[in-house]
């Protein structure tokens, strides 16, 4: 069970920690990521500056818990919440017709699908299952099932972070 929930903390830690450098990695990235929130018709003004800033600082945090030992069970609430919230937020701008750009890991001018839909719901099935197993996943992980269980959190991470490439050669094939 160590080896699972490490493996979960670790996925999470690098999707989160791409999307947090991406958004912050200079001012010009930061501003595209603000501006793309204009594609809500709904958020406009102070709220928009608002999320633009609390969405990287949301994803620092559960970067920075799940790294925590003592505060594996909050970083995973606090992933799976966040989560959530992204995938109610851009279901429901899908549903009403809106064309929002996916600025979730920079650049690029990919609008926001059922493909980016379904890595949101893979992710939180991720943050969830890790909640659901931290309380029980006891003592360190190590060895094989260590090793194993970090290759594939990355190659996971991997496809995750470029998801909307492989949703590309999926719908051209």
């Amino acid at each position: 069970m160590a080896a699972v929930e490490v493996a979960l903390r670790t996925l999470l830690v690098v999707v989160f920690g791409v999307a947090f450098v991406s958004k912050v990695r200079s001012r010009a990235a930061f501003g595209e990521f603000a501006a793309s929130l204009d594609d809500m018709g709904w958020l406009r003004g102070p709220w928009r500056t608002a999320v633009a800033v609390c969405v990287p600082a949301a994803e620092l945090a559960v970067v920075a818990l799940l790294a925590l030992p003592w505060a594996v069970g909050a970083g995973f609430a606090a992933g799976a919440g966040l989560l959530l919230a992204f995938t109610v937020v851009t279901g429901r701008e899908l549903a009403r017709g809106h064309r929002v750009r996916c600025r979730c890991f920079g650049a690029g001018d990919a609008r926001i699908g059922p493909a980016q839909i379904a890595r949101n719901i893979v992710l939180l099935g991720a943050a969830v299952a890790g909640l659901a197993i931290e309380p029980v996943s006891h003592g360190g992980a190590r060895g094989a099932g260590l090793a194993l269980g970090l290759g594939l959190a990355l190659l996971t991470a991997l496809a995750l972070v470029r998801w909307d490439d492989l949703a590309y050669l999926v719908r051209a094939s």
